[in-house]
């Protein structure tokens, strides 16, 4: 994966740290994650005290490195120009990425993926980047888009887009791995691919916690598909097929 670290890389892996939301700011909560330097994640013991002699050896300090991490004042723009955005030149020329957001319930995964109207997050400024290259590259090639979007709950698989199909299967053939049944819509428009997913996220698994009263339960997979073909008149064209997998998971903790 091309991206800002400068260096061509087949996994890079990412830290988002929030803010405190209003509960934890109203009991006094205080932040112990701290960004050394983008790479770099220090957490503290909020009661150690540093004129503490006699404990000074035995600190609970940890630490923890990572191709990137972001601090709590981050932006969805600063995490998407960091990550995803380097990825689109790869599957316009035929190759498969995934980006997925992985940790507990109530850390921002789907908040980070999706977003709001007023700061959209990393699904929209991806699809939205795709279709700009996609304009910048119409005089040569031609691109069809299609997106298909399902949820894994208790090893079920649903098509969000389509709930009325039920419960799907997953099979191999020799095209690879096929959920079977699982709807492709055709997409002109970032804009149009947000109104799916928020419609289809309407429809996703979701359960009150102690952290989150609408924590999505289960995995989200949002598979996006980029069919090209170069524009040479009657001379056979050459046909690419890249894919974009974007993956809201489910918390990590044990439900």
């Amino acid at each position: 994966m091309k991206n800002s670290i400068e260096q061509t890389q087949a996994l890079t892996v990412a830290l988002r740290i929030r803010p405190m939301n209003s509960s934890e700011i109203n009991c006094g909560s205080q932040h112990i994650a701290h960004v050394m330097d983008g790479k770099l994640v220090v957490l503290r013991d909020p009661n150690e005290d540093a004129d503490d002699i006699l404990r000074a050896n035995r600190s609970r300090e940890k630490q923890y490195v990572f191709d990137l991490v972001f601090g709590p004042q981050a932006t969805h723009r600063n995490v998407y120009e960091s990550t995803a955005s380097g990825l689109l030149g790869g599957v316009l020329d035929g190759y498969n990425a995934t980006v997925f957001a992985y940790g507990p319930t109530g850390t921002g995964k789907t908040f980070t993926m999706l977003g709001t109207s007023e700061e959209p997050g990393i699904m929209y400024l991806t699809l939205n980047e795709l279709y700009g290259q996609i304009d910048r590259k119409a005089e040569d090639m031609t691109y069809k888009v299609t997106i298909s979007y399902l949820e894994i709950y208790n090893e079920m698989i649903r098509d969000l887009l389509h709930p009325n199909s039920g419960i799907l299967d997953m099979r191999e053939d020799s095209k690879g791995v096929v959920v079977v049944g699982l709807l492709d819509v055709e997409v002109t428009s970032a804009s149009q691919v947000m109104s799916l997913l928020s419609l289809g996220n309407s429809r996703r698994t979701c359960e009150p916690t102690a952290v989150n009263k609408t924590s999505s339960r289960s995995h989200a997979v949002l598979q996006i598909t980029v069919e090209g073909k170069g524009r040479v008149g009657d001379v056979s064209q050459e046909v690419s097929t890249g894919k974009l997998y974007m993956v809201d998971l489910a918390g990590s903790e044990r439900a």
